[in-house]
């Protein structure tokens, strides 16, 4: 054991010296420095676009809020007449639809810079109003298309994609390189073994990758103010560096099993690029397609559409048995208050259609959520075929950009929405004035994060996920070094 331990680090102290004098390596290595920093920059300024987006989201409720508690108060005093009763602190549906509309809100992890994930299709705040979910459902910022077809440029994107372009580049010819130039036998006749030479070449470089990723991405977001102990900040990025060490690990095994094949330099790089394209571009996008032809979605703007025909139907058919209408709301059954007769019909009527329409846009909403569901199933269990799949989730997770997450999240928004509800409803049926002190009572919105075991439970899938063919590459590429061709090309 001491002799091995002698002959790796003797190689690897002779690695040291080669990287300094191949400028070529620098240069690589170097590019994916920027690209990291330029990766933190996008993630980071994303982070600051939702920010900013919520806080005047924010802002803009308590002045609207402010303002309301303002004129109610002037309207107790007879300092302050509403010119329409739609503009009335006092009316409940009014109220409850638009002036003191609420935003319920997501928020973002310490490392969310790190993977926008999910978050270029789902929003981190929802604007929640007493009328039916379908109204705030589907409400997104406008986001530019081609954005969302490739994705953003963040540091997940480096990690998963240019990563292995950086560890092939650095292994492909680990023991081709010295055979083609003669010096492997050479080398060899020096006490050291293949297997010392393979591991200590390959401890170099993973030492160097990964040092050079871990410490660049944690200064960049230290720069960019990033709050890495606030919260759970440690927490996910002690994952974050787990999981990029296994990948990066993966990526090595794999190399150095193909090396182990005794094939030429450029046999190697051949088929370490053709397996860069297998598990980052043809499985993803294979298993995309059968996800979506297995759990077809509708596109969204074929969902608002199919919501908008249901609210137009409803209202047709409450048109169509007014007269009924007409007679069970008779003038006797009227409750005075705050609303003439005309507007306290409008009132009952939206009212009526609104809870007609939610009981059909629910079943047409779950099934909608049922395919994104069962698509997202799927692809948790199929995720372990692809390391770049696996680990794209697994930062997602980290991130807390996770399709989960967001589920979570509208989860929450859902029970919230009918406590909103359940405030301003009641009191528009009745036709009640609203108060000072109701306003001071008004639901609040309070996000509740998910569990710490579910997420550790995952996160530790998805490293054991990569761990697993780390062993068993490693197995064979000793294996096939024990019978690698010394001489010969």
């Amino acid at each position: 054991m001491t002799k091995l331990t002698t002959q790796f680090r003797t190689v690897f102290q002779h690695e040291q010296r080669l990287f300094r004098a191949d400028r070529l390596t620098l240069i690589i290595a170097l590019i994916l420095l920027m690209a990291i920093g330029y990766a933190i920059f996008n993630g980071v300024s994303w982070v600051n676009k939702q920010q900013q987006a919520v806080r005047v989201a924010q802002k803009d409720e308590s002045t609207r809020v402010q303002e309301l508690k303002e004129k109610l108060a002037a309207m107790n005093q007879g300092a302050f007449t509403p010119s329409r009763i739609s503009d009335s602190p006092e009316n409940p549906m009014q109220v409850g639809s638009r002036h003191a509309a609420t935003y319920a809100v997501m928020p973002l992890t310490a490392l969310a810079a790190i993977s926008i994930g999910q978050g270029d299709l789902n929003p981190t705040y929802v604007k929640v109003s007493a009328d039916n979910k379908d109204t705030f459902a589907f409400n997104e910022e406008i986001e530019n298309p081609s954005n969302l077809l490739i994705g953003h440029f963040d540091l997940a994107f480096v990690l998963v994609f240019l990563l292995p372009l950086l560890i092939i580049a650095l292994s492909y010819n680990l023991l081709s390189a010295e055979r083609e130039q003669g010096t492997l036998a050479m080398t060899l006749s020096n006490s050291v073994s293949l297997i010392a030479l393979l591991t200590g070449k390959i401890a170099f470089r993973a030492a160097l990758v990964f040092s050079c990723v871990a410490i660049v991405t944690v200064a960049g977001l230290v720069t960019a103010s990033v709050d890495l102990i606030a919260k759970d900040g440690l927490f996910r990025l002690g994952w974050w560096i787990a999981l990029l060490f296994a990948y990066g690990v993966f990526w090595f095994a794999l190399s150095m099993a193909v090396n182990g094949l005794g094939k030429t330099s450029a046999q190697n790089a051949l088929i370490l690029v053709g397996l860069w394209i297998v598990f980052l571009l043809v499985m993803p996008t294979l298993l995309g397609v059968a996800v979506n032809m297995t759990y077809p979605v509708p596109p969204r703007t074929e969902m608002v559409g199919m919501l908008r025909a249901i609210q137009t139907d409803v209202n047709n058919e409450y048109d169509a048995t007014v007269a009924h209408s007409e007679q069970t709301v008779s003038e006797g059954r009227i409750v005075p208050g705050i609303l003439d007769s005309k507007d306290y019909r409008d009132v009952q009527k939206k009212i009526a259609v609104q809870q007609a329409a939610a009981e059909r846009n629910a079943q047409v909403l779950a099934r909608y959520e049922h395919s994104l569901a069962s698509q997202q199933s799927v692809v948790d269990r199929l995720r372990y075929l692809s390391p770049a799949i696996l680990l794209q989730e697994a930062l997602n997770d980290v991130a807390g950009t996770d399709s989960a997450r967001y589920r979570h999240f509208y989860d929450q928004v859902d029970l919230f929405h009918r406590d909103w509800q359940a405030v301003f409803l009641p009191k528009a049926l009745y036709n009640t004035r609203l108060t000072l002190s109701d306003y001071e009572q008004f639901p609040r919105f309070r996000y509740i994060e998910q569990s710490w075991t579910g997420l550790h439970r995952r996160l530790l899938g998805d490293l054991f996920g990569l761990l697993i063919p780390i062993g068993l590459l490693y197995l064979l590429g000793v294996r096939r070094v024990r019978n690698y061709p010394v001489t010969g090309t």
